[in-house]
């Protein structure tokens, strides 16, 4: 249990960071571009909430698979189930796309920045559920 919990946290605090830096700062202008797309930034203070809920979800859910044993664990494990989450992620934003007008740059560039975030939460996660050094005779 305690792994896990560290494993959460450390995952947790490194995908807000890195989605704050990602959406907050270097695609602030593609946001920018398409305000009509976007609540208010007093509207989304108000659903704030909902953004830590949803990242706790993901984090739960990865560090739940990686302390199931994903491929036998470690930071490659973790690099590879990071990398298999965010092609699914981008497969839903390529349909999101195709239902709403986002600026295809964004799904791009939010596609690149999710699977940087994802390797380095899989070696995150998958440095803390190492597997056990095996023991020499």
């Amino acid at each position: 249990m305690k792994r896990f919990i560290l494993a959460f946290i450390a995952a947790y605090i490194f995908l807000f960071l890195w989605g704050w830096l990602l959406n907050g700062v270097l695609l602030k202008d593609v946001y920018a571009k398409t305000p009509n797309l976007w609540r208010t930034q007093s509207e989304m203070l108000g659903f704030f909430h909902w953004i830590l809920i949803g990242q706790a979800l993901i984090v739960f859910a990865f560090v739940m698979i990686c302390a199931g044993g994903f491929s036998g664990g470690g930071v490659i494990a973790g690099i590879r189930l990071g990398i298999l989450l965010e092609i699914a992620a981008i497969g839903m934003r390529m349909g999101v796309y195709t239902v709403q007008p986002f600026p295809g740059k964004l799904i791009v560039y939010g596609s690149v920045g999710g699977l940087i975030e994802m390797i380095i939460v899989g070696a995150i996660v998958g440095a803390i559920y190492k597997p056990p050094a095996a023991s020499t005779p």
